[in-house]
C-alpha cells in the first residue's frame, strides 16, 4: 500500500508539471492589429443586486468607435433587473436591452438567452460574460488581439472577489481550475471553459451550428468551446493574462457553492478522455490522503504525500498568481487544501446521485 501511494503521488506531481508547462505554452503572446466588429453579450436573470456593477464596467469598455455593441439579455427576470438594464441602455448609446421571448430551437436556460442575443447581434467576434462579473476597460481590445486568421475561440481567466476566508477559497479554486483549463489548450486539449470570460468568431459558432447544433448541456459554454476545438479547423486560445482578467461575485453560501459545483461536475461528464484521466488521478490522490490512514498507510508516507501534494499545488498556483499579480491569495492556500481535499473526493458521488441541476431557480 505504501508503495502504491508513493507511485500515485509521483503521477500526481507529473500531472502538476504538465499543467504548469501547458499553461505557459497557452500564454504565448499574440498581437493581432485588426479591429473586427464585436458584440458583447450578457445574459441576466434576477440579478438586481449585481447587474449595476457589471453594466458600469461594460459602459467603460474601450474599443474602436462604431465597432462595438453591447447586448444585455433580461431573461424573464422577476425583480428590478430589467429596469436597471433599461436605465443604462438609455444613457449608453451602444448598449441595448433584449428580453427573451419563449424558447428558440428548443433551447433552455442560459443557452436560450444567449442564442436570442446572438441572433440579434452583428459582431464578427462575440464576447460573453455574466451579470455578476466586472470586466476591465481594455477587455475587448485585448481579447480581440488574440485572434489571428486561424483562431475561432479565445477564453480568459476569471477570479472571485474575495474579502473573507470563504470567498478567498473560491478565488484560489477558480485560479487552480482555470489554470488547468489553460494548460489543456497549451497541450492541444479543450478540457474546460467558463462563459463569463469567453469569446468566439461568429463563423466558428455557425460552423458548429450554434448552441442548437452542439446540443443541451448544463454547462453550455464548455460544450460550445469543445465543439469549436474538436469539430472544426479553428484554433482555440486560453492565455493567463492580467489584461483580460474578469472578476466575478462569489457564491454567497455553502448551498449556492454546492449547486455550482454540481452543475460543473454534471457538465464535465462530457470531458475529453484525457481530461477524465487527469480528473481520476486528482480524485485518487485526494481520496487516498483522506481515507488510507484508516487502512494501514504508514504515517510517514502519509505525511510525505500531503507535503508533496501541497508543494505541487502551490507551484502550479505560482504561475497564475504571478501572471495576475495575486500572490496575496496564498494566504487562503492552507484552508483551500482542506476544502479541495473534501470536495474532489465527494464530487463524483454528488454528480452521480445529486439529482437535477438548479440554475437561477430553474431545474435543468
Amino acid at each position: 500500500m505504501n508503495t502504491a501511494f508513493l507511485v500515485l503521488l509521483a503521477f500526481y506531481l507529473v500531472k502538476i508539471l504538465l499543467f504548469y508547462t501547458g499553461a505557459r505554452r497557452a500564454t504565448r503572446s499574440a498581437h493581432s492589429q485588426t479591429k473586427p466588429t464585436v458584440s458583447v453579450i450578457v445574459a441576466a436573470r434576477n440579478e438586481e443586486h449585481n447587474i449595476a456593477d457589471c453594466l458600469e464596467s461594460l459602459a467603460a469598455l474601450r474599443y474602436e468607435e462604431g465597432c462595438m455593441e453591447i447586448l444585455v439579455v433580461d431573461d424573464q427576470s422577476t425583480d428590478r433587473t430589467g429596469e436597471i438594464i433599461a436605465t443604462y441602455a438609455a444613457r449608453v448609446p451602444h448598449l441595448r436591452r433584449i428580453e427573451t421571448v419563449g424558447s428558440v430551437h428548443g433551447l433552455r436556460g442560459k443557452a436560450n438567452a444567449i442564442t436570442q442575443a446572438i441572433e440579434q447581434s452583428t459582431g464578427e467576434i462575440i464576447l460573453t460574460t455574466d451579470a455578476d462579473c466586472r470586466v476591465p476597460p481594455q477587455w475587448v481590445q485585448d481579447v480581440v488581439a488574440q485572434y489571428d486568421s486561424e483562431t475561432g475561440c479565445v477564453c480568459g481567466m476569471t477570479l472571485i472577489e474575495n474579502e473573507s476566508v470563504f470567498t478567498g477559497i473560491q478565488a484560489v479554486d477558480w485560479a487552480y481550475l482555470l489554470t488547468i483549463a489553460s494548460a489543456g489548450v497549451g497541450w492541444g486539449y479543450a478540457l474546460s471553459a467558463v462563459g463569463n470570460n469567453m469569446s468566439f468568431r461568429r463563423a466558428a459558432y455557425d460552423d458548429v451550428g450554434g448552441y442548437e447544433g452542439v446540443g443541451f448541456s448544463v454547462t453550455e459554454d464548455f460544450i460550445l468551446f469543445k465543439a469549436i476545438a474538436y469539430e472544426t479547423d479553428w484554433k482555440v486560445r486560453y492565455p493567463v493574462s492580467p489584461t483580460t482578467l474578469v472578476w466575478s461575485k462569489p457564491c454567497a453560501d455553502v448551498r449556492e457553492l454546492y449547486r455550482q459545483k454540481k452543475r460543473w461536475g454534471k457538465g464535465g461528464v462530457d470531458i475529453h478522455p484525457i481530461g477524465f484521466g487527469i480528473m481520476s488521478i486528482g480524485f485518487l490522490m485526494n481520496a487516498a490522503i483522506l481515507l488510507l490512514p484508516f487502512f494501514g498507510l504508514s504515517p510517514w508516507v502519509w505525511l510525505t504525500g500531503i507535503a508533496g501534494k501541497c508543494a505541487g499545488d502551490a507551484v502550479l498556483l505560482s504561475f497564475p498568481f504571478a501572471r495576475l499579480r495575486q500572490f496575496r491569495l496564498y494566504r487562503y492556500f492552507p484552508v483551500f487544501q482542506l476544502y479541495y481535499l473534501l470536495y474532489v473526493t465527494v464530487l463524483p458521488f454528488i454528480v452521480l446521485f445529486g439529482g437535477k441541476v438548479i440554475w437561477k431557480d430553474r431545474k435543468l
